[in-house]
């Protein structure tokens, strides 16, 4: 869901129209501005608290950025709510940084008082392309 949300706001954002006026008719032209491009990473257990950064290709800035906890196959994950203590741009606006805490449900191997271990974390972050500010 939020994956189709960042595409869809970055071809939104990517793409003007210039009206062209000539003589006594108007043509449109489509021309290609800044075209942001989102990028995702997996982390496998990556929903254990610690602080994780995904970076924006070089010489481009982060537009957004976020992130889905999720189960690997087979699993579920845990009914306590995630513990999001961080999800913001990097200091100097090149990546996107989360720090979140989500355990998967035991496994039915494990005591029912066990936590499964920690949920799987993608990282989105939505990227200018072929500009290195945004709105620069």
């Amino acid at each position: 869901m939020i994956s189709r949300t960042l595409k869809g706001a970055a071809a939104a954002v990517g793409t003007s129209v210039l009206v062209v006026t000539a003589g006594s008719g108007a043509t449109a032209v489509a021309q290609t501005t800044v075209q942001p491009q989102a990028v995702q990473g997996l982390i496998k257990g990556g929903a254990d608290g610690s602080q994780r950064t995904l970076m924006c290709p070089p010489e481009e800035n982060v537009l957004s950025g976020g992130f889905v906890v999720s189960a690997p196959e087979g699993r579920r994950l845990g009914h306590v709510p995630a513990d999001l203590t961080e999800s913001r741009p990097t200091e100097d606006a090149t990546g996107w940084v989360v720090t979140v805490r989500k355990d998967l449900a035991p496994d039915g191997r494990s005591r029912p008082s066990a936590h499964g271990g920690p949920a799987d974390l993608t990282l989105y972050v939505v990227c200018t392309q072929g500009e290195n500010t945004p709105g620069g």
